[in-house]
């Protein structure tokens, strides 16, 4: 069986000056977390800026995988796909809709942010063309797994992985694609399609860049954008021939592709909240925002909240 290439990226987009403390990354945090699974084996393609390269290089080095290690540099990231970036800002700044969102300051709802993780799709496509990959080919979140939130031993990934992808386009979610219509999830913003890994085979990385494209652009056309979960969504909704479904947990697929002997760390269960989100948000909207029974608002209100229901339960 065929080594995997994998590939990943990184840009410094300032997520560590954010607003949301609880979404704050700073660029040390990123290369500490890379540094956990930077010992794979496997050659390992990295689009980054100048200014990054070298700590890349030399943390690859550390584990002796220098030479299995190819950096591409990119001081003009947000001019590869001309326009796109001033188009996002336009959406960013419109209230209709912030107002549509339910998370008005998520990530992703950031322009930048958006821009860089569809260029996820952009930079494999690219590592295709220049001829770098191999039949499988995996990306993989420079902050894969943010430091082991699933993976217990980091040693684990001081492996070589192989497996063969048969074809295929494997995703992996949290729920079933299908159970969801796609504008509640762009509308919600819950989390269906997990972006942190993919596993390709190599002819269907073109296609796999193409679909994310073409749902970039449908977005725009509906004066909305996001991130790359929604894309892969849409792309999966496009042709789910070519799709391979993991419904799983946060970083399960890298054990469910092959690399069965990583730890899993044991995970505390969950507090339970005093309501579900979406369903005290819809139950306001169906309550408060609009009072009278027999505004038709007030009905389409009630049918948001019986469809979180069903979606999100009681």
């Amino acid at each position: 069986m065929e080594e995997i290439t994998l590939v990943t990226d990184f840009f410094d987009i300032g997520r560590g000056q954010d607003k949301n403390k609880d979404l704050r990354r700073t660029a040390q945090r990123y290369f500490d977390e890379f540094k956990r699974w930077a010992r794979i084996q496997n050659t390992l393609v990295v689009y980054t800026d100048s200014d990054s390269a070298e700590i890349i290089k030399g943390i690859r080095a550390e584990y002796g995988l220098g030479e299995k290690t190819i950096i591409i540099q990119i001081d003009n990231l947000f001019e590869l796909v001309p326009g796109l970036l001033p188009k996002l800002e336009k959406i960013s700044h419109n209230k209709d809709f912030l107002n549509f969102r339910y998370l008005p300051e998520a990530s992703s709802n950031n322009p930048k942010y958006d821009y860089l993780w569809m260029m996820k799709y952009y930079f494999m496509n690219d590592a295709y063309e220049r001829g770098l990959l191999s039949e499988n080919v995996v990306w993989m979140d420079f902050g894969f797994d943010h430091g082991g939130i699933t993976y217990s031993d980091a040693e684990d990934y001081n492996f070589l992985w192989e497996y063969d992808f048969k074809n295929k386009i494997h995703i992996s979610c949290l729920h079933d694609p299908d159970s969801v219509i796609g504008l509640q999830s762009l509308q919600f913003q819950d989390d269906c399609v997990m972006g942190c890994m993919y596993g390709v085979s190599r002819e269907l990385v073109p296609t796999f860049w193409h679909l994310v494209e073409d749902a970039m652009n449908a977005l725009l056309m509906l004066d909305c954008m996001d991130d790359d979960q929604q894309l892969v969504l849409m792309a999966y909704k496009a042709r789910p021939e070519i799709f391979e479904v993991h419904v799983t947990d946060w970083q399960m697929i890298m054990k469910e592709m092959g690399a069965t002997h990583m730890k899993v760390r044991e995970k505390l269960p969950m507090q339970a909240q005093a309501e579900n989100p979406y369903k005290k948000m819809l139950r306001i909207a169906v309550r408060k925002i609009v009072p009278n029974k027999n505004d038709p608002k007030h009905a389409f209100a009630k049918r948001c909240y019986n469809a979180a229901i069903r979606v999100y339960g009681k």
